[in-house]
Formats: C-alpha cells, structure tokens, sequence
C-alpha cells in the first residue's frame, strides 16, 4: 500500500513582510514605465501619420 500522506513545504519564497512596495513590485513598474517611455519617445520621432499627406 502506499503511503500518500506528504508534506509539502509552506512557501518556497522567504516572506517579505507587509511592505507596501517590495522589490520584485517596484522593478516591474520601473520596467511598465521604461518601456511606455520609450513606445512614447518611439511614436514622437516617427509618427504614424508621417507617410500621408
């Protein structure tokens, strides 16, 4: 017979605490926030509209 009482492990992440902001939230928005500015930088020097009079 087997035996399928198994313990799992509780979190594979060390806890963070209640920080509003942790690191891994804080460099996805500064990644969200490069790459809008540089879509927008993108869309300024080569507008869509540029090819038609």
């Amino acid at each position: 017979m087997l035996d399928t009482d198994v313990t799992v492990e509780p979190g594979l992440e060390p806890d963070e605490g209640p920080a509003r902001f942790n690191r891994r939230r804080l460099v996805r928005w500064v990644a969200i926030l490069t790459i809008g500015i540089v879509v927008v930088l993108a869309i300024w020097q080569d507008p869509l509209y540029a090819g038609h009079s």
